[in-house]
């Protein structure tokens, strides 16, 4: 790397011994990091097939941030037709409301946990 940073001219980087085998391996790699990312998605969408509405990006972001109200608010519109935001408790624990775009609101005869187990029916 160091030779590289001091002269990332390309046609200087082929001279590298070994560079070749090298970049084949972190293609190999990567490669198989996408499949397995590529399968873990496919695993939530069949868990809960509303993820196949939205794409892989906003999926990683709602497993990953699925406790934050605000990522909760961002993404209703894409998986609830209908459903515009809706309300938690003072703990933002529960969500115990839905509200429409015209703004009526539909209390929740049992609250929701917010879990990270987005894709799990409670």
């Amino acid at each position: 790397m160091d030779k590289i940073h001091a002269d990332s001219r390309v046609v200087n980087i082929c001279k590298l011994p070994g560079i070749r085998n090298r970049l084949k391996t972190l293609q190999d790699q990567l490669s198989r990091c996408q499949n397995s990312l590529n399968d873990f998605l496919e695993k939530k969408r069949s868990a809960f097939p509303r993820f196949y509405f939205i794409g892989d990006d906003d999926l990683l972001e709602i497993l990953g941030q699925s406790t934050k109200p605000s990522v909760i608010q961002a993404h209703l519109k894409k998986l609830f037709a209908g459903i515009h935001s809706v309300e938690f408790d003072s703990q933002t624990q529960y969500i115990t409301a839905m509200i429409s775009i015209q703004g009526e609101t539909v209390a929740l005869k049992s609250k929701v946990k917010i879990t990270s187990h987005v894709e799990v029916k409670n």
